[in-house]
């Protein structure tokens, strides 16, 4: 699945320089990215298709959410009202040394409870760069950090 862009005026934001950060983001496939946070996360769920935007700086995103997974989360079904898998923060940005095109994202599971009250995590950094995705779900961040004491 690859991105769309919602509001064609942001466009007039990008500057000549980044008219191909754009280029890039639309040919993103986020099929694998997709495929690996149901895995991580245990769930079977379609996401909406990826969105491009623009900020005024010219800066370009991908933003994305899946559908509701609260009836997918065991004991936890019963105080969730909505529970995705969604970008957080995220950006198309270009290496200042080498000039590499990538895109990186931040995954968090965004939730709300049913009394009222939502919150969320991250669950998985993800970075697609040159063709291909790279992850580093957010279990492996804490292992890194974990020192022995024996």
């Amino acid at each position: 699945m690859k991105p769309i862009i919602i509001n064609a005026s942001g466009l007039d934001n990008v500057n000549d320089n980044n008219r191909d950060l754009v280029k890039f983001a639309q040919m993103i496939d986020f099929s694998e990215l997709y495929a690996h946070l149901q895995a991580l996360a245990k769930v079977k769920c379609q996401f909406e298709v990826p969105v491009i935007s623009f900020n005024r700086d010219g800066s370009v995103h991908i933003g994305f959410a899946s559908e509701n997974i609260a009836p997918q989360t065991g004991p936890f079904s019963a105080i969730l009202e909505s529970c995705k898998l969604a970008s957080f923060s995220n950006w198309v940005v270009r290496d200042k040394e080498t000039g590499e095109l990538r895109y990186w994202v931040d995954v968090s599971i965004q939730y709300q409870h049913v009394d009222g009250g939502s919150n969320g995590m991250s669950v998985c950094m993800a970075e697609y760069r040159k063709g291909e995705w790279s992850f580093r779900d957010a279990g492996e961040r804490r292992q890194r950090h974990v020192r022995n004491t024996h």
